[in-house]
This record gives C-alpha cells, structure tokens and sequence, in this order.
C-alpha cells in the first residue's frame, strides 16, 4: 500500500510541475476516468496569450496508446476562461492547448497535460509512458506542433527511462503490450545496450501460454526481433505465434503485400494484356477482400508503411500506362491511404497536364474525384482524430494545397472560372506570395468581374517578385491612366523594398566566379548557325533547357522578361539552348513550344552530330561539376563562365531582377 501511494505521489507531482514554479495558469491538476463535464481554467496572465480575447481550446486525450483531440468551447470568467469536457473511461491522459489566432500557448515547460485517475485515483497503466513520449520528439505520441514550440523542452533520456521504469514497476503485466514502445524509447537513448536482455523478456513473452496481445503488439514483436534483434528464429516463433492467433492478421497481410508489390515489380512489357501484370490486379482484389482496408487503417508494421501506398501507384498507374485505363482509381478510390492523396492526385492528374499530355478535360474528372476524397473522407483512423474537429478544415487544405492548387489550375483550363476561383481562395494562404498562382489569381479575377481587386493585389505582389510581365503590364497600363507621362519605372521601384534589393544584388554578387569555357557552334531555331566560341568581347547568357523539363518551361517567362530589359543593350546576348533532348522530332517540338507561347528570344539546338551531342551542355556542366536543368549560366566577354543559376524558384521578376545584377556589373566592369 506504502508504495502504490509512492508511486501515486510521483504521478501527481509530475503533473503538478505547472502548480511548483509559480502562478497556477490552468488546472485540472489531474481528473477521473467517466468525469462528465470535467471543468478547466486557464489564466493567460503572463503567457504569449495575456490580451487576446478569442481564446481557444483543444484537449488531447491519450486512448490505449492514440490521441483525440477534442474542441472545448471557452469563456472568459473574471480574467480566466472556463470550459468543461468529458472524460472518456478509458483516457490515461489529457493534454490541453491554448490558441488564439496563430499564436499557441502549450504550456511550456510543465505543460498543461494532467493525469487521468481511475475511480479510486489510482494511475492507470500506460499514462507515465504517455506523459513520457508526449515530451519526446519523434517519439510517435507527439502531439501536432507540441515539439515544435520554441519553448519546448524535451525530455531528456534519463527521464525517459525513469518513467518506463516507474510504468513498469507498477504494471509489471503491462510490458509485453507497452514492449514496442520500450524498445523504441531504448534504441533512442541507448542504442543495443539491452538487446540480450530485450531477446530474453520477448523469448518468455512468446512461452507464456496465457499471455493475450492484440494482433499489432504481436507484430510490434515480430519486427523488434527482424529488425532491431536480427534474430531470425525469434521472429519465426512469433509470427507463428501470431498467425495461429490471428490467420488474417498483420503478418500474413504484410507477406501478400510484398508478393503482390514484387509481381508488378516482375513485369517487363507494356502491353495491355501482359499475364503478370494482370495476374498481379487479380491478386491484390483478393488481397482487399481478405483485408479489408477499414480493418487495418491504424495498423503499423515495417512492411506495411513501406509498401501498402505504393502497392496503390503500382495498381492504378499500371492501368493507365497499359492501357489509358483510369477505371481503377474510381474502384479503389475509398481504400487508398488519405496520406497517398497528394501523390496520387500529382501522378494521375497534375503531372500530364502540366506535362500536356493529357488535357484539362481529360484530367478534370479524375481530378475531382481525387479532390472530393480529400475534402469528404470521414476521420475514421488515429491519424485524423488527432486533428480536432474545428481545426480539421485547415488542416486539410493546408496538407493538401498542392494538390488544390493543381486543381484549380485544371478547372481554369477547362473554362470553370468560378470553380477554379473557389479553390484558389482556398490555397491563398499557401500561394499568394508567388509569382504563378499570382498570374492565374489576377486572371480569375478579371474574369469573374473583381476588376477592383486587381491593382491593389498586385501592389502587394511587386515587394514579394511575385508578379509576371502580364501582371506590370496590367499595373503600368492603371498608373499611366492616372499619371499620365509619369516614370513607370520610378514608381515600380518604389514599391518594392529598397533595403531588401540591395541584400538581394549584394548576395547576387557573391555568386560570382571565374572559369574558362569551350563554346561552340549551334544550330538556330529557324535557320542558321550561332558560333558562341566567336562571340568574344559579346556578354553572354545562356538557357540550357529541354521540351521534356517542366521546371525549364516554368522559368521561360522570367527569361523572356529578361530579354525585354536587356533588348536594346547590343553588349549582351542572349541565348536559349535546347539539351538533353531523347526524341528523334524534339527539334519540331521545341519550335512549336516556343511559338504557342509567344516567346521571342533566339533558341540554339546542342544535339550535333553523332558523338557531339549535347557538347556544349556537357562544356558547361563539365567546368561547373553540376548536371541537371534547368541551368543558367553568364559568359563575360573573355569567354569565362561568371555566374550560374540551377533550377526554378517560381518568380520570373526575381529571375529577371538577379540576372540582371550579373549582367549589370559585368557590363561596367573594367
């Protein structure tokens, strides 16, 4: 009895860490299992939360090892605020956070977490490794954004192991069902010190006949043994162990997932009718038949995270490369992991129609069954539920705006303007600030009638480089109106962040180096060759682009910005080199590309002869020790290479404004 008081005296205290360092800002110090309307105060006198008046609350409640946040409705009662909530009969543990706006006071250090008691306010099993993991980063029973405070204070490894010890001391039946999560904590803070002992505790759990796990401890053990272990033997006697247990179980789930993920793998055509791959869809129908995915959406097991959503790419993806066959992804729309939505939507919808290979039309409708997936799907897994109803919205667009935005640039494509508009107010947030989503914004607008809207937006968008020529065009053509004979690129300049230009051509500058190239003789898109190796005494910027690189496409607007400011400056050229090309009719591609898009810059052809393919790429790329494209690079005119430039950041007046830094130093220099 003496030491089940202890141990409570230590639970309590530990909760109470809030109430010993100084004024009491939120109780309950701890609460009863069944507890309806259990009470809490919060005083923000002091936190970062002192003068809002919109305060809110989510309390997390720790079930068997899973939080649940739950939305507690506060009001403000003599300086403090006040809300009530349930207690389930199975909560361990209960953690509140206090928000208001974007500010969020967990409750650092102490926290605001509170023990949950059973009715004779005894501690209940799993609650110190609950409060321990909670403070532990990567520990797996984090709370959203808890450890990402700037006054987080993790808990160190010798607290950890404290509090396991205290777990176990009191719970000492409880180890083999907490097991995964002891070793997990051990391998952290010390990594292979107790692996004979681990193998001898797993070996006794697997001889005890009366022992009773569920299907995930007994793979939790099954994969300590594979893999933390490497102890073969011990994982055949448990998974024999858990398969008699559970025959459609875990383990047996993760053999079939990994034969059917290696029958795709094995499939060397792309014809429509291959017999493997066929063979391989079949299988993985009677895969979700025997599991059923509602089953097993909380289960975790080394194979399991690894290949259960890419056994989905494999099952839609194979249909439509084999045989333009998107039918599979209305079948199994609903068993696709929510966290796979993103890659999915990229791989079916975004990517071939960015790419134009398929149309908007064309991807429209797969796009929005995607899209409704996301925005519907019931929160039926631990996963969701430890984001709080309330707070739910936001973080599904805020998880999920690239697939959102993508979406909205299809339905714009596809001529749903207002459609189009609805999700990118929705991804405004996230998007705002570049120079893309700014173009296609400002277009909407002017299409829906929101005239009004324009100019100021785009006032916003200049300090940020988020604008597109179309977007200056739009804002020079409203401050003429209205200063008639006025210095546009005064007043431009003044929108923007004077100090913030100068870092920007100051880090430009720092850039610069000074290597030796070859240069040589291209072809010229209509006509004609460019013999770069005589171009000395000439600045020279070179594009290194492909008609199969999107990045490349995306960063042509900037380019051609570029041109504009430099086109009566007759010491600079400029050139836009087409590399790395793999079909046999790229160069009428190319040309087609550059036409659709109204670009009037001067395009070079790098693929020669056979073996002088791509040369000039390769000269560059060899000097630079870089590979890949997009790639920008600046020749002085001594034919040294001065400064380079890799991939696309999204804005063509940043793009433009940093080449135009190199240009404009190498152009005065002596």
């Amino acid at each position: 009895m003496i030491m089940k008081r202890l141990l409570l005296f230590i639970s309590i205290m530990a909760c109470h860490l809030s109430l010993c360092m100084g004024q009491v800002k939120y109780v309950p110090e701890y609460v009863i299992e069944g507890t309806k309307g259990q009470q809490i105060v919060y005083d923000p006198a002091g936190t970062l939360l002192e003068n809002d008046i919109n305060i809110k609350c989510v309390v997390y409640v720790m079930r068997n090892f899973w939080w649940e946040a739950v939305d507690v409705a506060l009001s403000q009662q003599e300086g403090k605020w006040v809300g009530r909530f349930d207690v389930p009969e199975d909560a361990v543990l209960v953690c509140a956070k206090m928000t208001a706006g974007d500010k969020t006071d967990w409750g650092w250090p102490a926290t605001y977490a509170s023990f949950v008691l059973d009715k004779n306010k005894q501690n209940k099993e799993g609650a110190r490794i609950g409060w321990a993991l909670l403070r532990t980063p990567d520990s797996g029973l984090n709370l959203p954004g808890m450890m990402d405070d700037p006054k987080a204070e993790p808990l160190s490894g010798e607290a950890q192991v404290m509090w396991f010890n205290n777990e176990f001391a009191q719970f000492p039946q409880a180890q083999p069902r907490e097991f995964g999560y002891l070793v997990k904590m051990l391998q952290r803070v010390k990594p292979g010190e107790k692996n004979e002992q681990l193998r001898q505790n797993m070996k006794s759990f697997v001889e005890d006949k009366r022992l009773k796990l569920t299907d995930q401890q007994w793979s939790d053990l099954y994969d300590i043994a594979q893999r933390t272990l490497v102890d073969s033997a011990l994982a055949l006697r448990i998974k024999e162990k858990e398969k008699k247990a559970y025959p459609d179980g875990i383990i047996s789930r993760d053999e079939e997932l990994l034969r059917i993920q290696n029958l795709f793998g094995s499939v060397k055509t792309r014809e429509a009718g291959d017999p493997t791959a066929a063979q391989a869809q079949k299988d993985f129908q009677k895969f979700l038949q025997r599991f059923p995915s509602d089953k097993f959406w909380d289960v975790h097991s080394f194979h399991t995270d690894l290949f259960y959503s890419k056994i989905f790419r494999a099952v839609i993806y194979d249909r439509i490369m084999r045989a333009d066959d998107y039918s599979n992804l209305a079948t199994y729309i609903h068993d696709i992991p929510y966290d796979e939505m993103v890659a999915t939507h990229w791989h079916v919808a975004e990517i071939p129609f960015t790419n134009q290979q398929i149309t908007a039309e064309k991807a429209l409708p797969h796009s929005e069954l995607l899209i409704n997936e996301i925005l519907n799907r019931p929160r039926n897994t631990h996963a969701m539920k430890i984001v709080s109803p309330n707070e739910w919205n936001g973080y599904v667009i805020k998880k999920f705006s690239m697939a959102l935005y993508a979406h909205a640039r299809i339905l714009n494509a596809a001529g749903r303007k207002s459609d189009a508009m609805k999700y990118m107010e929705m991804v405004y947030p996230f998007y705002s600030k570049q120079a893309e989503y700014a173009d296609l914004y400002v277009g909407l607008l002017n299409a829906l009638g929101r005239q009004p809207e324009v100019i100021p937006y785009i006032k916003q968008c200049v300090p940020e480089d988020a604008t597109t020529q179309a977007m200056l065009d739009l804002l020079k053509e409203d401050y003429l109106k209205n200063n008639p004979g006025g210095n546009f690129d005064q007043y431009l300049a003044s929108l923007k962040n004077a100090e913030q230009i100068e870092k920007d051509r100051a880090k430009a500058l720092s850039e610069l180096i000074d290597l030796p190239v070859n240069l040589y003789a291209l072809d010229r898109m209509g006509g004609g060759r460019v013999n770069l190796a005589e171009k000395k005494g000439k600045i020279i910027f070179l594009d290194f682009w492909a008609t199969w690189c999107a990045p490349c496409k995306a960063s042509m607007p900037g380019g051609q910005m570029t041109v504009d400011r430099w086109k009566d400056n007759k010491d600079v050229e400029f050139y836009f080199v087409d590399t790395q090309e793999i079909k046999a009719n790229y160069r009428t591609s190319a040309e087609t590309f550059i036409k659709s898009k109204g670009y009037t810059f001067n395009v070079l052809y790098d693929n020669g002869e056979v073996g002088k393919q791509d040369q000039l790429y390769k000269s560059v790329a060899g000097v630079l020790h870089t590979s890949g494209i997009p790639l920008k690079v600046i020749i002085d005119r001594k034919g040294h290479i001065r400064w380079m430039g890799s991939g696309y950041h999204g804005s063509p007046t940043q793009m433009a404004d940093e080449i135009s830094y190199i240009l404009e130093y190498l152009v005065n220099e002596k």
